[in-house]
């Protein structure tokens, strides 16, 4: 019985490093998101001056929309990981008190 407690106890711990490794590495990218969605608005501004001037075409501002537009999807990828680990860490501590405190 005591084995059966103890691997239990093993495990729950081992979820809960799992889920602030986790944590941790979605929250240090999140923080690269804003800059990336940023420099991809600025490049789309610039192509589309450039393309409405005449000197660039409709395909280099096409790309140049769909790096902008992929930049904005990464960035609700990572924000909604933060989300999912947070779960995942009330999950693995049953401290449900962390959720209630979120908001």
């Amino acid at each position: 019985m005591q084995e059966e407690y103890n691997q239990a106890d093993r495990d729950l711990k081992s979820q809960l490093n799992f889920a602030e490794d986790k944590i941790k590495i979605t929250l240090e990218n999140y923080a690269e998101a804003p800059i990336q969605v940023d420099a991809a608005k600025r490049a789309y501004l610039q192509k589309s001056t450039l393309y409405k001037n005449g000197l660039t075409d409709l395909t280099d501002l096409t790309q140049t929309m769909y790096v902008l537009n992929r930049a904005e999807i990464d960035r609700d990828i990572v924000n909604n990981n933060v989300w999912q680990s947070f779960l995942l860490k009330v999950a693995a501590t049953g401290n449900f008190d962390l959720f209630i405190n979120e908001f």
